[in-house]
């Protein structure tokens, strides 16, 4: 049975994950077009709901799964690694039927009483199976990320991004070309433009059901045909070692890691509950307090629409785009947890230290830079993705910018969680992910009532929140796996120069260019100068040597 090196495993999940974005932004990107801002607003509003059912009874699967296979491949009980995947698939799946029948029964009340977006609940039943498929597929995906094989997860990923691109896009067309199929008065979906905004933003949304079940589908294919690649010899080998636990404790070991991984994830989803329950009240208050500032803001959308508006721009454009980078360095995470979950229960505490200095530098390598050109460039890169939208775009262009400082923080905390869940405490993920939620619904209530922040004061609860949380996650890593302290300084300092002069190469060549070109090509010109200027420092300071490479590679 081969396995892969961290870096190989995690070049495969970037890759997909890369693919996977792609055709996400394919279908976000012309979707926000066709909605705008108010259909996002239930689009989002339903996305964040389900996120955050999925954050509990699915996120800390994967890890669970993987945690537990590569400490008993590491053991060679390989007889056991089977006996996981069954009881976790039979498990789990009792579990995700649960979770979609809570969703399906308490779509409406929640949309109408506490999101206060009735529209929004037949998106939420439209996403709901999307559960139960997800606790499947993460059993499948963790079992062969455990066996550090990342193919099954990236071409499942795929998979499902092309799904949703192609259904998503197509249902939703089909909604807005019949709009008198949804007008009726007595439709679920409402009444007048309403009904057919909340019917789109329903059918776009089925999307994502239909792309989880044929991931699935793919992963129990995929299975049946090419097997796990453990033989029958390593199988017979390990039995002798009286190494098969019982289901109930399968489960609990799993649960013992699952649980309190969710619960750190819930925590983040959290955050775009908080987003979804306080923003609209919020910028109810910032509206009564000064209408004509935001009659203007927005374009002319009408007074009541405006606060749904203006969370349909924040969480449809501003933060789609702030989320890009972070689902690409997240599989650093992804690829080094089977691999310092080895290294722990083998006690070499060497390869701790090696994988995890690694791990950050790879993350801060890419994150830096993108957070700089993200924060410099936000207004121009919003204009070239959505240009349907010019008055979501302005709305939404310092928001982005001040996300666009936080996408290092997001990044690199998500690779510090996976190393202290790789190290056994998953608990800290929790406690640190509860701070943070306080910094950010505190940041909420006090920022976004003010009128000239509004979704602006948003976005600095979530740069703050996620300061909060990267700062003692790094003291913690570095505590538990005896990674050396002033190596990583010394690499992030070095890394934060020369991710200067990217945001100060790309902020150059936009002011200087942008007397003679616009658009797609303005923005190409800034990011390739920006690259040109980081690739230069960096090579100038040592930060990319043939070393480094080799020892990456390695």
């Amino acid at each position: 049975m081969k396995k892969q090196s961290f870096f190989f495993a995690s070049m495969i999940l970037i890759l997909s994950a890369f693919a996977a974005k792609l055709t996400g932004a394919i279908f976000r990107i012309p979707l926000a077009n066709m909605l705008g801002g108010t259909g996002m607003g239930y689009f989002s509003g339903a996305y964040s709901i389900f996120m955050t059912v999925y954050a509990v009874s699915v996120t800390g699967l994967p890890a669970a799964v993987a945690k537990a296979v590569a400490e008993n491949s590491a053991l060679e009980r390989y007889a056991n690694l089977r006996k996981i995947r069954a009881s976790a698939l039979l498990f789990f799946s009792f579990c995700g039927l649960a979770f979609t029948g809570i969703m399906l029964l308490l779509a409406f009340p929640f949309c109408r009483y506490i999101s206060k977006s009735p529209e929004a609940a037949p998106a939420v039943i439209a996403i709901a199976p999307s559960v139960f498929f997800g606790c499947v597929t993460a059993v499948y995906r963790g079992y062969y990320e455990g066996l550090r094989n990342m193919f099954p997860t990236a071409v499942s990923q795929i998979v499902e991004g092309l799904i949703k691109l192609c259904a998503g896009l197509a249902l939703c067309v089909f909604v807005l070309k019949h709009p008198d199929k949804f007008t009726a008065h007595t439709s679920i979906f409402g009444t007048g433009s309403a009904a057919v905004l909340s019917a789109a933003a329903a059918a776009s949304v089925f999307g994502v059901t239909l792309s989880t079940a044929a991931g699935t589908l793919f992963l129990i294919l995929r299975d049946k045909l090419s097997g796990d690649g453990i033989t029958g010899q390593q199988i017979r080998a390990s039995s002798g070692k009286n190494c098969t636990d019982s289901r109930r404790d399968i489960v609990y070991m799993l649960l013992k890691t699952a649980v309190p991984i969710a619960a750190g994830a819930l925590a983040a989803n959290i955050t775009s509950l908080i987003d979804l329950v306080t923003i609209t009240r919020s910028l109810g208050a910032a509206v009564f307090k000064a209408p004509e500032y935001f009659s203007q803001l927005t374009g002319g959308v009408d007074m009541p629409e405006i606060p749904n508006f203006l969370f349909g721009c924040f969480t449809g454009l501003a933060v789609t785009v702030f989320n890009l980078v972070p689902s690409f360095t997240n599989m650093f995470g992804k690829g080094i947890l089977p691999a310092i979950s080895e290294a722990f229960a083998g006690k070499n505490m060497e390869n701790v230290r090696t994988y995890t200095e690694k791990a950050v530098f790879v993350t801060a390598l890419v994150s830096l830079p993108s957070s700089a050109g993200i924060a410099v460039l936000a207004g121009n890169i919003l204009e070239v993705l959505f240009p349907a939208k010019p008055a979501e775009t302005l709305a939404c262009t310092g928001s982005l910018t001040i996300l666009g400082i936080g996408v290092t923080f997001l990044c690199l905390s998500s690779t510090f969680f996976a190393i202290l869940q790789a190290a056994g405490h998953p608990d800290i993920p929790v406690k640190l992910m509860a701070a943070g939620i306080a910094v950010k619904l505190a940041g909420n209530l006090l920022l976004v009532p003010i009128p000239r922040l509004n979704i602006s004061g948003a976005a600095i609860s979530t740069l703050l929140c996620y300061g909060a949380i990267c700062v003692p996650a790094a003291m913690e890593v570095i505590r538990l796996t005896g990674a050396d302290k002033n190596t990583i300084l010394e690499m992030l300092y070095k890394i934060f120069f020369c991710s200067v002069l990217c945001g100060g190469g790309a902020l150059l060549a936009k002011n200087i260019m942008s007397l003679y070109f616009d658009g797609i090509i303005l923005l190409f010109i800034s990011i390739l100068c920006g690259v040109i200027f980081y690739i230069i420092g960096a090579v100038l300071l040592g930060i990319i040597t043939k070393n480094t490479i080799n020892s990456l590679i390695s």
